[in-house]
């Protein structure tokens, strides 16, 4: 039987994936739960990952050891970090980069810090490129909302200022900003496992809508809808 996990950081990525299969078995595996049911002879694994990279990494290595997946499709919310990423915008990620790797310019006691003189490290800029297979079926997907392909960037942050969005938009070329996807593609390519990463753009400071729970909720309920009809195209439904 081929196997697939789907991946959501927190419980609201998840929950509407767990209502379509409402039989699945609830595990855990290394601290870490799963859902397992299955679709037209495949295998799903719904995993919640937890935030950040660390935990992202963690679990998709341990989903990878317990279930050995066929393929790893991330999926939830992000930040725009473009003027024209629009509140409900979808981004499949052809590739994610990790945008915590800087290097900080040499200053002494009292000269005091700007983040807009810091750049990329020398080394480990990682990114990752996506199995074209999945990007293939996920521009597939009906949708009545826009659809782009591009890079995501992820890292252990939550940007909120500007000038610094710009800033790691023009060394980094991302379109938003999650705070998982590179470690799990990091994750699969070490292992050889086919990944895609799939973001619905919640918030973008640049522009505006700024954080709101409501939003948050109603956008990762609509990209949830996205991926299961992701799945059907991966498992032969339609």
């Amino acid at each position: 039987m081929k196997t697939i996990v789907v991946q959501g950081a927190v419980t609201g990525e998840l929950l509407e994936l767990k209502r379509y299969f409402p039989d699945g078995i609830q595990t855990e595996v290394n601290g870490y739960a799963f859902y397992e049911t299955e679709l037209n002879g495949y295998k799903v694994v719904v995993s919640k990952t937890g935030v950040g990279i660390l935990n992202a990494a963690i679990s998709t290595m341990t989903a990878i050891e317990a279930y050995h997946p066929d393929c790893v499709i991330n999926q939830g919310t992000a930040g725009g970090h473009t003027r024209d990423m629009q509140y409900g915008d979808i981004v499949i990620g052809a590739s994610s980069v990790y945008l915590n790797n800087m290097r900080m310019p040499l200053k002494g006691p009292g000269e005091g810090s700007n983040a807009l003189a810091w750049r990329p490290g020398r080394s480990n800029t990682i990114e990752i490129g996506a199995d074209e297979r999945l990007i293939e079926a996920a521009k597939a997907v009906l949708h009545d909302g826009r659809v782009i392909v591009g890079k995501l960037g992820a890292g252990d942050i939550f940007s909120r200022e500007a000038d610094r969005i710009d800033w790691l938009h023009e060394q980094m070329g991302h379109l938003c900003e999650d705070m998982e996807s590179v470690a799990v593609y990091k994750a699969c390519a070490a292992c050889n496992v086919p990944v895609l990463g799939v973001r619905i753009i919640s918030n973008n400071e640049l522009i505006g809508p700024r954080d709101d729970d409501e939003m948050y909720r109603l956008a990762q309920i609509k990209l949830q809808k996205f991926i299961r009809k992701l799945l059907g195209i991966l498992c032969g439904e339609e």
